[in-house]
């Protein structure tokens, strides 16, 4: 239960620095990943119990489908890597609705931006949709796949 409270800990100040400062500092993303690629190397599964090459795929998983939204200048670097160590935490199955779940908090957010009429080019963070995502996963997941 710890590591749930931890991992959960961890999110949150993620979301809450890329709230303030429109950025994820590499510190706070090694914190977790360095434990959950240990975990990785010295038992049979991650940190939340996926699978080796489970967690490995999450991760690629979470790369992959934030890649293209940095490429489009909407994400950081910052929120790829983020998204790609919680694709880690995750394993494959858990990190595709992780990232299914943030995309629709973050087509919300975009579409209220839109309501308000702030500029196109404005940028909102992304952390606190993946960090959301990420804790509801966490606590309720697997919500799709079984």
């Amino acid at each position: 239960m710890i590591v749930f409270w931890a991992l959960g800990l961890w999110a949150a100040v993620i979301a809450v620095y890329d709230w303030r400062q429109l950025r994820v500092p590499n510190a706070l993303l090694l914190l977790m990943l360095v434990p959950a690629v240990l975990a990785l190397i010295f038992d049979t599964h991650g940190l939340l119990g996926a699978a080796r090459l489970s967690s490995l795929g999450g991760m690629v998983l979470g790369f992959a489908l934030t890649l293209p939204g940095y490429v489009l200048k909407r994400f950081g670097a910052g929120d790829v890597k983020f998204a790609a160590v919680i694709g880690l935490l995750l394993g494959t199955p858990r990190g595709f609705e992780m990232v299914l779940g943030a995309s629709v908090l973050m087509g919300a957010a975009a579409l209220a931006l839109t309501v308000m009429k702030l500029p196109r080019q404005m940028k909102f963070a992304a952390a606190p949709m993946l960090s959301a995502a990420f804790i509801v996963e966490m606590l309720w997941g697997p919500l799709l796949v079984g």
